[in-house]
């Protein structure tokens, strides 16, 4: 009906991030989704009308009058014919188009099940309205339901489930790029099951129970069957013919790309391929078994796939409508495209800047997305143990170390708790980072609630901690949003083991200053307006401050909170005052 990594800016209007647009994309994409959606009305409509079953055959004809008012009619029924000669159309120009059959798994199942329909499809839809035109056969529930039960209720029963979830990954794939649809896709999903199985339940009960009372004939004669089947076959041999030959120009450009020099796509990490002029960057990528981001599936409908290009900026030409759509939503620089809308035809050198998932990257080098570096939006954290020094003088080495592990193990396990990522240990101090899957702005609601998660760390120690640490534990945390280099560093990048991550930039030095202003002001957190404003958490006016960061030429806003109580985080009320 959630990749790997959302877009870093907000769109441009709270309905734009609310609901969906089909009018986003170029014409051929609009028309594919629009030509969808008609078709995925019908389904909705006709598998509710099987769903009667489960009542009576007699349901089912009461509301098939309504069904049949709406699709048979002069209006529905051209619609409904239109959007179904274009959504095949389209499909098998896309297909034509694609250098590569190299796709993600849901792209690869929604090809295949939309391949398939034709051919269990196409005697259905001429035995409904082929027969009903050429010699007025009536294709109510009685005879169809006899036509179909038992010998072909199987195949029926496979072209509803084929149909219906290959419509479901297509909206699916849509809908999730929406915050609205987040809120209801357990919900959604619920709904996916439910309707194909009241479906079935509907067309076997009514099936059955027309079978046992063998009071229906069938008004179609042999002659007309003989008409049906030799339609059937001359449709089918020119959808599968069309179908073959969008796979044979796939195979030839293939083939035309091996014995031809081509251009060359240079990725970081001194990683160069060769290829065609004429596939897209994000088929390039793919083809070489190099992972770049793609929520989306390559329609110009998020971000994720955008790519910096270092070198061979002029030799591309100009964002097409749907490109320039997104490039402007998400505020990008010129030299910002993205991989699934550009078609390289001279050499070019590239930047990916959002990762592929983890769990996607575990081949090698050419398949880690952190192993060249990639630019992203993050929340990074500081966290250190006051006065340690001063604490432990005196103290038995057994007992230091035991109190430094409680607090390290503690505070990185709320850390990953909450949805982090522990970069490093810096003696008595932890670094770590937020929203690297999720984006900045889950990123930074996640970092905040793990700092209350450390204030609770916190307490616990000081319970806890034994007579002969006198001193009270005091930590003091620092967080900062901003856009980091995520890569793998040093001798961690040279294995393939999925740690070693690190973030540099000037949001880590920024966050590491903001954690030790908590010594001057006896604060718990000092926390950028940045982290505070995406997470849409609500702090202490009087908690505001400005401070000067070294390299900044302006002064930084911050809160410093001497205690949690004093944060909301959206939808939360009843905060205490700090002070």
């Amino acid at each position: 009906m959630t990749d790997p990594a959302t877009p870093s800016k907000v769109p441009a209007t709270a309905a734009d991030a609310a609901w969906p647009n089909p009018g986003h994309g170029n014409w051929r994409q609009r028309l594919r989704l629009w030509s969808g959606l008609v078709l995925f009305l019908f389904c909705l409509s006709h598998f509710s009308n099987h769903a009667m079953g489960i009542i009576s055959v007699n349901a089912m004809e009461k509301m098939s009058l309504w069904h049949y008012w709406i699709w048979r009619g002069p209006i529905g029924e051209t619609v409904l014919i239109t959007a179904a000669l274009t959504h095949v159309a389209l499909a098998l120009w896309r297909t034509s188009k694609r250098r590569t059959l190299r796709m993600p798994p849901w792209e690869f199942a929604q090809l295949v099940l939309g391949l398939y329909i034709p051919w269990t499809l196409i005697p259905h839809v001429i035995t409904t309205m082929g027969l009903a035109k050429e010699f007025g056969f009536i294709p109510n529930y009685h005879q169809m339901l006899t036509i179909l039960w038992p010998q072909n209720a199987v195949m029926q029963s496979i072209l509803l489930l084929v149909v219906w979830t290959h419509a479901v990954i297509g909206l699916h794939f849509w809908l999730r790029l929406y915050p609205f649809y987040h809120r209801i896709k357990y919900m959604a999903l619920a709904a996916a099951i439910a309707w194909p199985v009241m479906a079935l339940w509907g067309f076997v009960e009514g099936a059955r129970r027309l079978a046992l009372a063998k009071d229906v004939t069938v008004k179609v004669s042999e002659d007309q069957w003989v008409w049906l089947y030799a339609q059937t076959d001359n449709i089918r041999a020119v959808v599968f013919g069309l179908i073959l030959l969008s796979l044979f120009v796939i195979v030839v450009r293939y083939l035309a790309s091996r014995v031809s020099a081509g251009i060359s796509i240079s990725y970081p990490g001194g990683l160069t391929v060769r290829a065609q002029p004429g596939a897209s960057l994000l088929e390039i990528s793919r083809m070489n078994g190099i992972p770049v981001a793609s929520v989306c599936g390559g329609r110009a409908r998020c971000s994720t796939c955008r790519v910096k290009v270092l070198n061979g900026l002029d030799s591309l030409s100009q964002p097409n409508p749907a490109e320039t759509t997104v490039l402007k939503r998400i505020g990008v620089p010129e030299d910002v495209r993205l991989a699934c809308q550009i078609r390289p035809a001279a050499n070019l050198e590239i930047q990916p800047l959002v990762p592929v998932k983890a769990n996607l990257v575990r081949q090698d080098h050419v398949q880690d997305a952190y192993y060249w570096g990639v630019e992203q939006d993050v929340v990074v954290m500081f966290v250190d143990l006051r006065n340690f020094t001063s604490m432990t003088e005196a103290q038995l080495a057994y007992d230091v170390v035991f109190l430094l592990n409680q607090y390290l193990d503690r505070v990185s396990a709320v850390i990953r708790a909450e949805g982090g990522y522990v970069d490093k240990f810096i003696g008595d101090g932890v670094m770590a980072i937020f929203g690297m899957e999720t984006g900045a702005e889950t990123g930074a609601r996640q970092a905040l609630m793990a700092c209350r998660g450390i204030e609770q760390v916190m307490e616990a120690l000081n319970t806890e901690k034994g007579p002969q640490f006198r001193d009270t534990i005091r930590l003091g945390v620092g967080l900062h949003l901003g856009q980091a280099i995520l890569g793998r560093i040093g001798a961690a990048g040279s294995g393939k083991s999925e740690g070693g991550l690190t973030a540099l930039g000037d949001v880590v030095n920024t966050a590491s200053r903001l954690e030790s202003e908590n010594k001057p002001r006896g604060s718990f957190l000092v926390v950028s307006k940045d982290v505070i404003d995406a997470a849409r958490a609500t702090a202490p006016d009087d908690a505001l401050c400005e401070i000067n960061v070294r390299g900044k030429e302006k002064p930084l806003q911050v809160f410093a909170l001497g205690q949690m109580s004093g944060l909301l985080l959206p939808g939360e009320t009843g905060a205490k005052n700090p002070v």
